[in-house]
């Protein structure tokens, strides 16, 4: 099956970053309120791991987050899932802003996919939905 809309999972990666762009920008007939950023650039975080190469670098930058905060020895032992909730902290709990919120967004699935148990659901449940929307 193709899928409802079949995009694929690199055209709906390029389609969902080009209507983020032209939507946060808000002088276009679509337009994206902040508050809104972070869930349009994790939806592109989530079709991008099976898009081509232009968008591998998204899941390295979030393994390089985890890292940062691994390797970092003054914090102790630092597992996946810390690294996952301060990413969840700093998109809900601070200020919208659209360039914080669009690349925490969009690596939060590598990052939840890495810290594995229960942060695999939001990762898991929407990925099915969204394949079989875009056909992949």
């Amino acid at each position: 099956m193709d899928g409802i809309i079949a995009l694929g999972t690199g055209g709906a990666a390029v389609v969902g970053s080009f209507t983020l762009l032209v939507g946060v920008r808000g002088n276009n007939k679509i337009k994206i309120d902040k508050e809104h950023v972070p869930y349009w650039a994790y939806g592109i975080g989530l079709v991008s791991a099976g898009a081509g190469t232009a968008f591998d670098n998204l899941g390295t930058i979030g393994a390089q987050f985890n890292q940062a905060f691994q390797q970092a020895n003054g914090l102790g032992e630092w597992k996946a899932g810390a690294t996952a909730a301060v990413l969840t902290v700093c998109v809900f709990g601070l200020k919208a802003r659209p360039w914080k919120d669009a690349l925490f967004g969009a690596i939060a699935p590598s990052v939840f996919a890495a810290a594995n148990g229960l942060w695999m659901l939001p990762v898991t449940l929407p990925t099915g939905l969204l394949k079989s929307l875009v056909g992949a």
